[in-house]
């Protein structure tokens, strides 16, 4: 019971509200609820409904340097502080959200100085964090609830994991191209997604059989953002200047025949969407650069850069060369229903072209015992200096 002389405590650190108390009455055995530790991994998005109290979120930022973003829509304001491992101290953002709850936080005891941050109307923005070493580190996000909320959204936009050179798979002079690498790279220009969470992964398929399921993790996908895949047996190569590939064995690709590569996406929701713009289609291979010293997959587009990939001059330039653009789809590309959409990829010499993807597919195949959609490409510029 309370007396004359009682505080006011919180005995509860998920109730919003206060009473006030003894504290020698309260019960011996009594602990209040211990904050909130979870997990955030890079594109995964945070629903919080009603709430009140700490939550912690850790993020893995290994082996992953550039801008980091907390994406963020808040109504009921919260307090964000974020701290790396090689921090001295937390940042503290202060209250993000609407600043109609300004007066109610004031009675709650916040100091003013800390709503500067509030905003008309329900929050959105992001809060950008820059990091400029690859070693291990955990970005630690503290949200303190100290109203009970509605509901709020966190989504954390990562920059790609450095890849990490492996050992040479030739040894070609500066500027000039491996030839035993000559391979395909799709270029997935990703516009619109339904529902994006840890969950959502990309399987992809050559001729009807799964070779690969690329988790959310590794995608490190969301709306606006440009994925490349190249199919080699070779790992750990950047693209040209430093672009991050996500790599995929090319073994069960079939010498002097088209094969179908196919690729689905797999979502929480039901009917869920997601949108690339047209998907590219480049023939490349391994080229010594040596502005980095390493070797990393061509670029048709940096021709100039690089000494015409050791072709000397635009004028020595083949009328097919590698690395070219082969192709692109016609339209953008919308995936429902975990449908599997394909193109078609011979890997060989081929009426005097070196590999190609087959131009003008319509309409559905079945491939697998699969009914699959056939992706429309056109023919593109070769190659661009």
């Amino acid at each position: 019971m309370a007396t004359s002389t009682g505080e006011v405590e919180k005995i509860n650190v998920r109730s919003p509200y206060y009473l006030t108390v003894d504290s020698a009455d309260a019960p011996p055995d009594y602990t209040p609820p211990a904050t909130i530790t979870q997990p955030l991994g890079c594109g995964e998005q945070i629903n919080i409904g009603e709430d009140v109290g700490i939550r912690v979120y850790e993020v893995d930022v290994t082996n992953r340097s550039g801008t980091f973003t907390i994406n963020f829509t808040i109504n009921i304001p919260v307090k964000i502080t974020y701290q790396l491992t090689e921090d001295a101290s937390p940042t503290v953002v202060g209250y993000k959200g609407n600043n109609e709850y300004e007066g109610d936080l004031l009675k709650a005891g916040v100091l003013a100085s800390e709503l500067t941050g509030l905003s008309s109307g329900t929050a959105q923005g992001g809060i950008p964090i820059t990091r400029s070493t690859d070693s291990a580190s955990t970005l630690t996000i503290t949200v303190e609830a100290p109203m009970a909320t509605d509901d709020y959204q966190l989504i954390m936009a990562c920059p790609d994991e450095t890849q990490v050179e492996t050992p040479s798979v030739g040894t070609p002079a500066n500027n000039t191209l491996d030839t035993s690498t000559y391979t395909l790279l799709m270029r997935l220009p990703f516009q619109y997604i339904d529902t994006l969470s840890s969950s959502i992964r990309m399987e992809i398929y050559i001729n009807g059989e799964l070779i690969q399921t690329l988790t959310q993790a590794i995608l490190n996908i969301s709306a606006s953002t440009t994925k490349l895949i190249v199919f080699s047996t070779q790992t750990g190569y950047n693209y040209t200047g430093g672009g991050s590939v996500i790599t995929v064995s090319n073994e069960e690709l079939l010498a002097d025949q088209y094969n179908s590569i196919g690729i689905k996406f797999i979502t929480e929701g039901t009917n869920d969407q997601v949108t690339l713009n047209k998907i590219g289609y480049e023939i490349t291979g391994l080229f010594q650069n040596p502005n980095s010293g390493q070797l990393e997959w061509a670029s048709p587009r940096a021709y100039s850069d690089y000494n015409f990939y050791g072709y000397g001059s635009k004028d020595n330039v083949p009328s097919i060369p590698v690395p070219r653009i082969t192709a692109e789809s016609y339209y953008q590309q919308i995936f429902r229903d975990q449908t599997q959409r394909v193109i078609y990829f011979n890997p060989s010499e081929y009426e005097e072209n070196i590999l190609q993807v087959k131009q003008g597919q319509h309409g559905t195949s079945v491939i697998g015992g699969e009914t699959v959609e056939n992706i429309f490409t056109q023919s593109y510029a070769a190659w661009s200096h």
